[in-house]
């Protein structure tokens, strides 16, 4: 019978350390996650409900791991599979709850720039490697968003970092912080440390451009109330303010032009984890409409037997396969920098920026998809459809958005100058 694992996903690429990791995950969503699901979305403001959770996912599945070195007990990934390993764990986290999936891998995202080859700071690894590896839940959170700016940070190819106004200082051993960042993953009580975009120069261009480490207990730290959105519920999002903040000048991950040149870098693992996501949704609507056309009976034969529903249930699966596959060969692309270029260069973000563009408008559109063949079964909150249409419509708008991704991938192939 007909599921989820029979759409295809290029075994001979997939490292067995994945499928392990995709099986536990598995399990703990169909034991741990499913049973409560529904009520996540009204734990937005506490999260009594989710951290417990995160720290199931993070710690005892042991996903805060993944990218560190062995010797600080991380997993250490290695390069060649890191790319097919974040495809299935997103896809795998996204089919439970895209929200939860964001909030899970982006503890590790800021950490991207010092963990990964070929440019692991040793100094910072042995700092943080530890409390990401630890028996306690350690959270990550991207700081990079500001409110003036919305996307101009992810913009760098053509503002160069120009318009960042969290300003980083110098003065003798330690960096002084002033700033305001908006909407990041993790934010408010979750996160334990911060991955902060700032400028050292804003006339600098991307020499200025900052990416600095800020423990979210350092004096002059502090957040707002976490906002109330329309879905998303498990990832917490409020304001961060750095007033004189100050931190060991060995905080920042590289330096002048390394760290905007590794931020490309965070930008394309997010865009796979995108696409990730927004697969997980999609099988996962596959799943929730199969037992409902199977089930229905209309005019005397199930509701999947009438023409005018197989139109929509064929768009469902069509988009399940080939989304499986953009996924798995960007994933790939990731994985194989010798043939395909770096993860920063500007070929792959615009690759993998496509790539997450198409999966999560496939996302979009088959909820939609799913929410008229159901009907008031759909949009009901007994069922889980409505909460995959809500959160889905929240995997387009990040990290700049379609508009951003159109932008950047129009700017790259067809070798724009100004845009």
């Amino acid at each position: 019978m007909p599921g989820i694992d029979d759409f295809t996903r290029p075994k001979e690429w997939i490292p067995d350390v994945a499928y392990g990791f995709a099986e536990a995950v598995r399990n703990f969503g169909r034991e741990r996650y499913l049973p409560v699901r529904r009520k996540i979305d009204e734990d937005w403001r506490k999260h009594e409900i989710v951290e417990p959770l995160l720290k199931e996912a993070l710690v005892d599945l042991g996903i805060n791991k993944a990218i560190w070195p062995s010797e600080y007990g991380g997993m250490d990934i290695p390069r060649e599979v890191i790319g097919t390993f974040t495809a299935v764990m997103s896809e795998e986290l996204g089919r439970i709850d895209s929200g939860f999936a964001v909030a899970v891998l982006c503890s590790i995202w800021p950490m991207l720039p010092i963990a990964l080859e070929p440019h692991r700071n040793q100094r910072l690894i042995e700092e943080f490697a530890p409390k990401f590896c630890g028996d306690e839940l350690y959270v990550g959170c991207n700081a990079m968003t500001e409110p003036q700016g919305g996307s101009d940070i992810e913009n760098l190819d053509a503002l160069k970092g120009r318009t960042i106004r969290t300003t980083a200082r110098l003065e003798g051993d330690e960096w002084v912080i002033n700033g305001h960042k908006i909407w990041p993953t993790n934010s408010g009580k979750v996160a334990d440390l911060f991955g902060v975009v700032c400028t050292t120069d804003p006339k600098a261009g991307e020499e200025g451009f900052a990416y600095i480490y800020v423990p979210a207990d350092a004096e002059g730290v502090s957040v707002g109330e976490p906002y109330q959105k329309a879905g998303m519920a498990a990832d917490m999002n409020t304001d961060i303010w750095f007033e004189n903040v100050r931190v060991p000048k060995e905080y920042r991950a590289h330096g002048p032009g390394l760290d905007a040149k590794y931020f490309r870098e965070i930008i394309t693992f997010g865009n796979l984890g995108t696409a990730g996501f927004s697969v997980g949704v999609i099988k996962n609507t596959y799943e929730i409409v199969k037992e409902w056309v199977d089930e229905r009976v209309v005019a005397g034969k199930p509701l999947k037997e009438h023409s005018i529903s197989a139109v929509n249930l064929g768009e469902i699966a069509t988009a399940a396969e080939i989304c499986t596959h953009v996924l798995y060969m960007a994933a790939r692309m990731v994985d194989r920098p010798d043939l395909y270029g770096e993860p920063w260069s500007p070929k792959v973000v615009a690759k993998t920026r496509a790539v997450s563009l198409f999966c999560s408008d496939m996302a979009v559109h088959c909820t939609n998809r799913a929410m008229e063949l159901m009907g008031s079964y759909g949009y009901s909150r007994e069922g889980d459809l409505e909460k995959h249409w809500r959160d889905s419509k929240m995997l387009t708008l990040w990290m700049g958005g379609r508009q951003l991704d159109l932008i950047e991938i129009t700017r790259y192939f067809f070798e724009c100058q100004t845009l």
